[in-house]
């Protein structure tokens, strides 16, 4: 067998997961499809996601086919977690995180927005929070809604994709970067994706007239690269954010208005969140904390202190099931 024949080991990144299947991306490949070799599958057996979008992988070609032998190390990865042994990684190795906000129809509640960025705190990717539909609402009412962040020291940005309101400079911070786009259906993630590429790349979500909720149109996480270096990793829309892998101390450190007061713990790198800790005392104190932001911490306290609660939809589902 002559040495061109031999597999070879390339790199690629998941772009998009579809059961046992794998598309994979590499610039000099393009996209290929891939399945995970053997001894792998045991892994996948294990572990609800441990190849998701944005994974490092090698991979080799034998016969036309291409299977994945490894998972490089993760330079970070975003969760979120609903219920108990059932965390889910939601995308690996990412520069940014974009949370989508809608300022109207629908409009996304700070509860979903502070769940989203307490998640990225604990991964280590910044966050940068995007308002979109502001064609929607008049110019006082977007900048009131989007001060509350921007004058806690968040990255944040205010665009339309009818009017194009925000979308050169949008460009300008997702250059060079790769990016997971997150929001509730409905909030314009697909349209955004759309005028960014000046393609229709992705199925436009509407939003239900009866409801004032958005209807699902992504069903699987997507890696797409754009222009000026731009990979933008779209994901489906979710209801909530699941914040039950974090602790009450991650919480609490995860609001500016708060985390300054840990300088003041005596005890270096504690935060157990105690009867004693600075941060947990100055949550009623604090008088930076806007009334939703202060509702978002309490809710998501509570979350902690029943995390399993069985509510009267659970009771329907397991009385259908019987």
């Amino acid at each position: 067998m002559s040495s061109s024949t031999i597999p070879v080991k390339e790199f690629f990144t998941i772009a998009r997961v579809f059961g046992a299947f794998y598309d994979l991306y590499s610039p000099e490949r393009g996209r290929v499809r891939a399945v995970l070799r053997g001894r792998l599958r045991n892994i996948s057996a294990k572990e609800r996601h441990p190849f998701v979008v944005g994974d490092r992988v090698c991979a080799m070609e034998s016969g036309g086919e291409w299977a994945i032998e490894e998972r490089l190390s993760r330079k970070n990865e975003l969760l979120r977690k609903s219920k108990e042994g059932d965390a889910q990684v939601l995308c690996a190795n990412v520069d940014q995180i974009a949370v989508l906000a809608s300022l109207k129809d629908p409009e996304t509640k700070d509860g979903f927005l502070d769940r989203c960025l307490a998640a990225a705190y604990l991964s280590q990717v910044p966050p940068l929070i995007v308002f979109t539909k502001s064609d929607l609402v008049d110019r006082e009412t977007a900048i009131k809604r989007s001060s509350v962040y921007k004058d806690l020291g968040y990255d944040i940005i205010i665009v339309s994709c009818q009017t194009g309101q925000g979308l050169e400079e949008l460009c300008a911070k997702f250059s060079s970067k790769t990016t997971y786009l997150v929001g509730n259906s409905g909030v314009g993630k697909s349209s955004l994706v759309n005028v960014l590429s000046d393609r229709e790349l992705q199925k436009t979500s509407q939003v239900s007239l009866s409801t004032k909720k958005g209807k699902h149109t992504t069903t699987n996480s997507n890696f797409l690269v754009m222009e000026d270096n731009i990979v933008l990793i779209d994901s489906p829309g979710i209801k909530e954010w699941g914040i039950l892998h974090l602790t009450k101390g991650e919480i609490l450190e995860s609001y500016p208005e708060l985390r300054k007061y840990k300088e003041e713990c005596d005890i270096s790198d504690c935060c157990d969140a105690g009867p004693g800790c600075k941060m947990l005392f100055s949550m009623d104190e604090a008088t930076d904390i806007s009334t939703e932001r202060r509702k978002s911490l309490e809710s998501m306290l509570a979350s902690l202190e029943n995390p399993f609660r069985i509510t009267r939809r659970d009771h329907l589902k397991n009385e259908s099931k019987s």
